[in-house]
């Protein structure tokens, strides 16, 4: 998948619009922005999300925005891991979901974040996204079956999406299995579901 990703980048260029969800510390981010796209990124955790801006503060292309993304507008808990902590706190926050709780007493360190409804997000842009990538914790089930027969598909060239399913998977693997049949059957937007 990198390297498919990777082959994408390199044809991504100044004009090129990308969105990064759940872009954490910045790495994707950066690599999006230093192809001259412009990168509209977004990261609900404030630790991860001062690292990100620390990361891409030389980038004037980037775009961040301090929410999470998700199928409908709303206000909901961040699920922190449990081996998070205030003294490193853009550590530990690759996992944060807004969808799944987590072990351990992980809802201690539980924040409180605003969710945008991406796909409207996107609808109100005045163009097209080059990519689309997602890695969100769970919460990419519910914009993916949205956008499956949503017009504003047609104005997305490529999507990278980490799935979760190993979080539940009784109830997401077969979810898997068909957005995977889905993903091939269509001609556009190219659809990678195995970002890691």
């Amino acid at each position: 998948m990198q390297d498919t990703f990777s082959q994408v980048l390199a044809e991504t260029q100044a004009g090129d619009l990308c969105i990064d969800l759940g872009a954490n510390v910045g790495s994707i981010t950066r690599r999006m922005a230093l192809t001259g796209a412009d990168v509209i990124s977004f990261e609900p955790d404030a630790g991860a999300f001062a690292a990100l801006q620390d990361a891409v503060h030389d980038l004037p292309n980037v775009m961040l925005v301090n929410k999470a993304a998700g199928h409908q507008p709303d206000s909901l808990l961040l699920h922190r891991s449990a081996k998070w902590s205030p003294d490193d706190p853009s550590g530990h926050t690759q996992g944060s979901s807004i969808v799944h709780s987590g072990k351990n007493g992980a809802n201690k360190n539980a924040i409180r974040v605003d969710v945008v409804d991406i796909i409207a997000y996107i609808e109100a842009l005045d163009r097209d996204v080059r990519i689309l990538k997602m890695d969100i914790e769970g919460a990419e089930w519910d914009i993916l079956n949205r956008l499956i027969d949503h017009p504003v598909l047609s104005r997305i060239d490529c999507i990278f999406v980490e799935t979760h399913e190993r979080q539940n998977p009784k109830r997401y693997v077969p979810m898997f299995e068909a957005l995977q049949d889905w993903a091939e059957q269509i001609e556009r937007p190219y659809v990678n579901l195995y970002w890691v």
